[in-house]
């Protein structure tokens, strides 16, 4: 109930001050899980993308933003969780894999961080990682905006799901995983062209 009145509220304060397009939402897939995977330039990203996709989005968020009790609290309502940045977090993977696994929808951005230039931005590979270990669909998503300027145009660009199936029960090495994540973020900047 909460999530669905809060999510409504944000949705129609966005798009009294944005101008919102949303291209591809026909492949979201309906009842399978998901990883979602978008570029990261705002702190909007993620709120853009909860607020319209049908389906609710668990993302995986940096650790030090749950240190803050409203924000902490705010966050788990939307199903939210911790990751520790710049090391294995293997609490943060088996939370993430245990979304996918349950059939639900997971959103991560593959460079970890947010990028002010795109193509040259650094691709981790945790997500190549979850999506090859669950062998879910990764959805790749573009998220076009003009910094977030008031009254400006922001276009939510889904593109054709990744199948990672199969990789279902195989163990890629690093390289492999690089490789992986690197052609996940290349599907995601296409869409942005």
């Amino acid at each position: 109930m909460f999530y669905k009145t809060v999510k409504a509220l944000v949705k129609g304060f966005l798009r009294v001050f944005f101008r919102v397009e949303v291209i591809g939402e026909s492949n979201i897939p309906k009842d399978n899980s998901c990883l979602i995977c978008a570029n990261h330039s705002s702190n909007w990203d993620p709120v853009f993308l909860v607020a319209f996709t049908k389906r609710k989005i668990n993302f995986m968020a940096k650790a030090e933003v749950f240190k803050i009790p409203v924000l902490k609290w705010i966050l788990l309502k939307f199903g939210a969780f911790p990751v520790q940045r710049g090391k294995a977090d293997i609490g943060a993977v088996k939370k993430s894999m245990g979304i996918l696994n349950s059939g639900e929808v997971l959103g991560m951005f593959p460079t970890g961080t947010r990028n002010s230039d795109e193509e040259s931005a650094e691709v981790k590979s945790g997500a190549a990682l979850i999506a090859t270990r669950c062998g879910t669909t990764v959805l790749p998503v573009y998220i076009k905006a003009n910094k977030f300027v008031i009254f400006s145009k922001v276009k939510i660009i889904y593109g054709a799901p990744l199948d990672m199936s199969d990789y279902k029960g195989k163990k890629p090495d690093q390289e492999e995983l690089k490789d992986i994540a690197n052609n996940i973020y290349k599907n995601i900047i296409e869409l942005s062209k």
